[in-house]
C-alpha cells in the first residue's frame, strides 16, 4: 500500500489545483449515452481515510450530482470522501466501514432529473480496520502469583487480578478483582490486598482524566461484572455480589464511597436468590431498572430505589447441562444502545450468547419462553462440540469462556472471549442472516502479552470489557496480565 502513498498524494494536488483554476488535467464531461466505467483503482486495501485513485471513462469532472460509494456485503453503501475528478480519475478518500473486509467501489452519477447511472469495479476493495492496544494501567506480570493491588499514578499503581470492569459518565473505570475458572480447569489468579495477601475481591476506581487509581475497598466479598446507571439524582454504580442477597452500591453524590446493600424479596421470588449467583448486573436506561441473569438462568430485575426483586423469565439458559456438566452458568449481561430494550446475553459455559426483547414479554409464557438464540455454534452442536475458536456468520461462529460484553454507540458488541485470548465484535444493526462475528484484535487460543496492532498484540485471559461514555474507546480487563488496556479503533 505505501508505494501507491506518494502517487496518490500528488494526483490529489493535481486534481485539486484543476478544480480551482482549471488548467492542468484533461476534463471530461460526463455523456448521458455511455456507461460509466472502472478500470483500476489504487491503493487496493487500506483502512479509513485512505487516499484512493480510481482510474476509468465517462465520470465527467463536474463533481456536481458525482458521487462514490464503498458497499459492503450486507448491501450497505457508504459515501466516501470525493476531492475530484478530471472525467478519467477521481480522487476519493476511504470511508469508515465495518469490520466486513471485501466491499465494492460504486461510482454513481445524478442527472438534473434525478436519473442515477453507476460503474462498478470488477475487483474488491479490501477495508483494513486499524485496531490498536496500549496498556493504561497496572504491570503486566502473568507469573508473579504475590502482585498486590497498589493505587496510586498509572505508571506506578498494580492490579492483581482485574476481572470485570464499568466505566461512569465521566470515563472513570470502576474494577472488580477476583480469581475465576474456565472449562479447562484453569483457576484464574486471585486478588491481593496491598501486602500482597490473597483476599476474595478488590474494588478500584481509575480516574482516566488525573491518571491514577485508588483501591477504595480492599477484600470485598466476591464481586462480579458492575454496571453505571445515569438515573437522574441517583446516578451509581451497582457491583453484583456472587451469591445471596447483597450487592454494592456507589452513589457518585457520595464520592462514590462504596455501601453494601441487599436485594428486597418476597414469597415469589425468595427462591430466586436462595442457592444462586449473580454474575453481572446491567441498568436500563428506559426504565432504570437494574437486570440480571442468575446462574440458574432466571432473567429478573430491580428497583435501584425499592430494591424489590421481579423475576421476568424463569429460565434463559438451555435446558441441557453446560460444557463443565452442570445446570447453570455464568451469565453477562448488555443492553443494545440501538435497540435499548434489546438484552443480550453471553452464556460462559454453554459458549453462546442469547438476545431478548425485555419490552416485549407480557404475552410470552415465563416458565418456557427463552429469548432468542444469537450467536455461536453450541446452538446447533452443543456447549462442547459447538465451542472453540472460528469467525463467520452468527450460526457458525465459536466461543471459548465468553464472559463481559459492552457496546459502541453504533451498535457494535464486543465480547472478551476469555479462553481463546482475544476480544470479538458483532455490528448488531446488520441483520441477523449476515451479521458476522469477527475478532477484532488478539492472536486467538495464543496467550501472551504484547502492545500494537492485529498482527502481533496478545492477551491472556481477558475477561472484561466496557465502553467510555461517547462510546470511542472499549477498555479491556486482562485478567492474567494484570492490567487495563485500551482499544484504539480507527
Amino acid at each position: 500500500m505505501q508505494r501507491f502513498l506518494v502517487p496518490a498524494c500528488l494526483c490529489f494536488s493535481v486534481l485539486v489545483s484543476c478544480n480551482d483554476d482549471g488548467a492542468g488535467l484533461d476534463r471530461q464531461p460526463y455523456d448521458p449515452t455511455k456507461p460509466i466505467e472502472i478500470n483500476e483503482f489504487y491503493p487496493d486495501s487500506g483502512g479509513i481515510a485512505t487516499p484512493i485513485i480510481i482510474e476509468g471513462s465517462n465520470f465527467g469532472s463536474d463533481t456536481t450530482g458525482l458521487k462514490v460509494f464503498f458497499k459492503d456485503s450486507l448491501g450497505v453503501k457508504h459515501p466516501a470522501g470525493l476531492v475530484g475528478s478530471n472525467g478519467n480519475k477521481i480522487f476519493a478518500m476511504v470511508p469508515k466501514l465495518t469490520y466486513l473486509k471485501k466491499v465494492n467501489i460504486i461510482v454513481e452519477r445524478t442527472d438534473k432529473n434525478a436519473k442515477t447511472y453507476a460503474g462498478t469495479a470488477e475487483d474488491y476493495f479490501v477495508y483494513k480496520t486499524e485496531t490498536t492496544v496500549s496498556t493504561v494501567l497496572g504491570k503486566p506480570e502473568p507469573d508473579n502469583q504475590s502482585m498486590p493491588t497498589v493505587g496510586g499514578d498509572f505508571s506506578s499503581a498494580t492490579l492483581s487480578a482485574p476481572f470485570a470492569i464499568v466505566l461512569d459518565d465521566e470515563d472513570n473505570i470502576f474494577i472488580t478483582e477476583r480469581s475465576f475458572y474456565t472449562q479447562s480447569g484453569y483457576g484464574g489468579q486471585g486478588p491481593k490486598n496491598e501486602k500482597g495477601e490473597g483476599v476474595a475481591s478488590n474494588l478500584v476506581i481509575a480516574d482516566t482524566k488525573s491518571q491514577s487509581s485508588t483501591v477504595i475497598l480492599y477484600n470485598a466479598n466476591f464481586t462480579n461484572a458492575p454496571t453505571f446507571s445515569g438515573e437522574a439524582g441517583n446516578e451509581s454504580v451497582y457491583m453484583p455480589e456472587d451469591d445471596g442477597l447483597y450487592f454494592y452500591q456507589l452513589l457518585k453524590s457520595l464520592s462514590y464511597a462504596p455501601r453494601r446493600r441487599s436485594l428486597i424479596t418476597g414469597p415469589d421470588t425468595k427462591n430466586v436468590i436462595e442457592g444462586n449467583w449473580k454474575y453481572s448486573f446491567v441498568a436500563n436506561k428506559v426504565d432504570n431498572m437494574i437486570y440480571s441473569v442468575m446462574w440458574k438462568g432466571q432473567l429478573v430485575r430491580f428497583n435501584p430505589s425499592t430494591r424489590n426483586v421481579e423475576v421476568l423469565l424463569d429460565k434463559v439458559i438451555p435446558d441441557i447441562p453446560n460444557a463443565r456438566g452442570q445446570s447453570g452458568c455464568n451469565t453477562y449481561c448488555i443492553f443494545s444502545p440501538t435497540d435499548p430494550n434489546m438484552l443480550y446475553f453471553a452464556m460462559e459455559e454453554y459458549n453462546m450468547i442469547g438476545r431478548v426483547d425485555v419490552s416485549k414479554l407480557a404475552n410470552k409464557d415465563k416458565a418456557t419462553y427463552k429469548g432468542e438464540a444469537y450467536a455461536g455454534r453450541s446452538f446447533i452442536e452443543g456447549p462442547v462440540n459447538g465451542r472453540g475458536w472460528e469467525d463467520g456468520l452468527l450460526e457458525n461462529a465459536r466461543f471459548l469462556s465468553p464472559k463481559q460484553i459492552c457496546f459502541t454507540t453504533d451498535g457494535k458488541l464486543y465480547i472478551a472471549d476469555s479462553g481463546n485470548h482475544c476480544i470479538r465484535v458483532i455490528d448488531t444493526t446488520a441483520p441477523k442472516d449476515k451479521a458476522t462475528v469477527s475478532t477484532a484484535i488478539g492472536l486467538p487460543q495464543s496467550p501472551g502479552f504484547r502492545d500494537g496492532g492485529p498482527e502481533i498484540a496478545k492477551f491472556y485471559h481477558p475477561t472484561g470489557v466496557a465502553v467510555n461514555a461517547d462510546g470511542s474507546i472499549v477498555y479491556v480487563a486482562d485478567h492474567r496480565n494484570k492490567v487495563i488496556r485500551k482499544l484504539s479503533i480507527e
